[in-house]
């Protein structure tokens, strides 16, 4: 019996439980923070996967969503990737859109320029998303790193 409560704890130790927020039927959570090796770049990479049983639109506000630097406003990104799915500043795509399909989490990389080192990693990101329930009603969320 000692055999097996040592074998169970094991187990437990080497099972990593994630963090995840749940946004309009979304869970979200954090695979890497970090910065390029110059430091001037901030990339953030979160999953997001759907609860919703049928296959949904995911449709953030590219220009209201972004890191934040202990300012208010989101900094501008460069480049957002979420899947297959490429949205870079200069394209001015106001909207990201991806079909999300339960239990499938999806990548979403945000690349920030302009990243000072003396901000050390990035702690918050702020996503500004449509409401599943009332197409055109934009939410915003501020999602700890």
């Amino acid at each position: 019996m000692g055999f097996l409560s040592l074998s169970l704890s094991v187990h437990a130790q080497d099972t990593k439980e994630r963090n995840s927020i749940d946004i309009n039927e979304i869970e979200v959570w954090t695979k890497s923070v970090h910065l390029s090796a110059n430091g001037d770049t901030a990339i953030v990479e979160l999953y997001l996967q759907s609860y919703l049983k049928n296959p949904r639109e995911f449709k953030m506000n590219t220009f209201a969503s972004g890191l934040l630097n202990g300012q208010e406003k989101p900094m501008w990104y460069h480049s957002m990737q979420m899947g297959k799915v490429v949205v870079r500043i200069e394209d001015r795509q106001n909207y990201l859109h991806y079909l999300l399909t339960r239990d499938e989490p999806v990548l979403l990389t945000i690349k920030t320029p302009g990243w000072k080192k003396q901000w050390g990693k990035p702690q918050q990101l702020k996503l500004a998303i449509e409401d599943f329930q009332e197409p055109g009603k934009i939410l915003e969320y501020v999602i700890d790193l």
